[in-house]
Parts: structure tokens; C-alpha cells; sequence
């Protein structure tokens, strides 16, 4: 009956740890911005349709977001080798600034902007980084 007793027990208190959520088996976050960096135009004269070799490139570029009206610094992030990026934020209305990728002044990131991020939803944004071709 021993034995048995110390299974029960480690049982109770594996039970007790899961239910104090320590963090490991938290849910996703479940609302925030999400979304693509690309820059272009890509080729000098842009044709209808599209030539695929022609269409916005990724890009890893660093996006710092603000909630409106806060004063808390800002979150920054950096989107991936493919051009996305994900970060969980509580809902609201916040500014998004992309920032300059290197000391040229191309590619020219977008003016900051306004995003509302809905509750229990990621809201989805493209970023586009301006090259200068044209």
C-alpha cells in the first residue's frame, strides 16, 4: 500500500504545479501584431501583371511600437530573413515606427502608423521599405 500511496502523492503534486501555471504550459498570447517587412519596387518599370521576378523582396528591419498615449519605452523588434515578424501586445491602438536598416537613406522605411490590435486577434500589417527605384 506504500508504494501506492507515494504514487498518488507525486501524482497530487505533479497536479498542483500545472494548476499554479508556473509559466511552462501557459497559453499563446492571444492578440498582438503580426506581418510581412518587404522592400521595393524591385525592378525599374513595374509591368501589368506583375513579373514575379519583379515582386517586393523581405527584408530584416527593426520596428519599434508604442502604445498610444503611453510613455513606457517603446517594444522593438526585428522581423526574420523572410521578412516576418510576430509580437504579442494587449489590445489596443498603437503607433508603429520602422526604423532606417542601414546609415543610406535607402531604402526609406514608411512613416510611423497607427494599427488597432483587437482583442483575442493579432492584427496583420505589411511594412514596405521604399528602394527608390524607378
Amino acid at each position: 500500500m506504500l508504494p501506492r500511496m507515494r504514487t498518488g502523492f507525486a501524482l497530487l503534486v505533479m497536479l498542483l504545479v500545472l494548476a499554479a501555471g508556473d509559466g511552462a504550459f501557459a497559453r499563446a498570447p492571444s492578440s498582438g501584431l503580426a506581418g510581412r517587412v518587404l522592400e521595393g519596387p524591385t525592378c525599374p518599370v513595374e509591368r501589368v501583371p506583375p513579373e514575379p521576378r519583379c515582386a517586393p523582396r523581405p527584408l530584416i528591419a527593426t520596428l519599434r511600437i508604442r502604445r498610444v498615449g503611453s510613455r513606457r519605452p517603446a517594444k522593438s523588434i526585428r522581423s526574420r530573413r523572410d521578412g516576418r515578424f510576430r509580437v504579442s501586445l494587449a489590445p489596443g491602438a498603437y503607433v508603429v515606427r520602422a526604423l532606417p536598416v542601414s546609415s543610406s537613406f535607402l531604402p526609406r522605411p514608411p512613416s510611423p502608423f497607427r494599427v488597432q490590435v483587437p482583442k483575442g486577434r493579432f492584427a496583420i500589417v505589411t511594412i514596405t521599405y521604399d528602394t527608390g527605384i524607378r
